[in-house]
């Protein structure tokens, strides 16, 4: 139970249809305008439920994960991310960036992980910290577990993927991804920039 003697909103999805105008609360997260993802929150009784509507970037990736207990959410919604406490139905941060392909986010330290072709560490709006370039066309399916992020980079301009997990706190790769074009004609400039 909160202060107010509500259940917590516990749990989060992504419905695929609109909703009929009026028949939830609905609260807008990002713009109207363009594509938006439609996010049902249900309090644990199932008795309290509202919709998020949040703005979507370019990429494919969307979905909603549980961050922090026992209430707070991530969104990702084509690249871009939310996160949500759900009980009192407010933004606590967020990333509005064209052409990241996915989002994570950190608990531990506050943070969100953008990936494009390279890792970027993202605390109130600002890249603090980022990766060299390992990805030829994108990073996908970001995932926490413990303190590893693990995902999975393009790394081939033919679709070639290779799966990485990278320590978020000593901020190395535990399985450093295969970039199929990673032979240069100079091996004492960095392989990225033949591409």
């Amino acid at each position: 139970m909160t202060s107010n003697g509500t259940s917590p909103a516990s749990t989060a999805e992504i419905i695929y249809e609109k909703p009929p105008s009026g028949a939830l609360k609905e609260i807008s997260f990002g713009s109207d305008r363009g594509n938006t993802l439609w996010v049902r929150f249900t309090d644990a009784d199932g008795i309290s439920e509202w919709i998020g509507k949040f703005g979507c970037g370019i990429s494919t990736s969307m979905r909603v994960t549980k961050a922090v207990e026992p209430d707070r959410f991530m969104v990702v919604a084509g690249g871009f991310a939310y996160l949500v406490d759900a009980t009192k139905r407010t933004l606590l941060n967020r990333l509005i960036e064209d052409y990241v392909h996915d989002v994570a986010y950190d608990p531990f330290r506050n943070q969100f992980i953008a990936g494009d072709t390279c890792l970027r560490m993202i605390e109130d709006g600002r890249d603090f910290w980022a990766s060299a370039r390992f990805a030829a066309d994108g990073i996908h399916s970001l995932c926490i577990m413990g303190r590893i992020l693990s995902g999975i980079a393009v790394v081939g301009y033919e679709g070639e993927e290779a799966r990485f997990e990278f320590d978020l706190d000593a901020r190395e790769f535990v399985v450093s991804p295969i970039c199929r074009n990673q032979k240069s004609p100079d091996a004492t400039k960095p392989w990225w920039r033949f591409w």
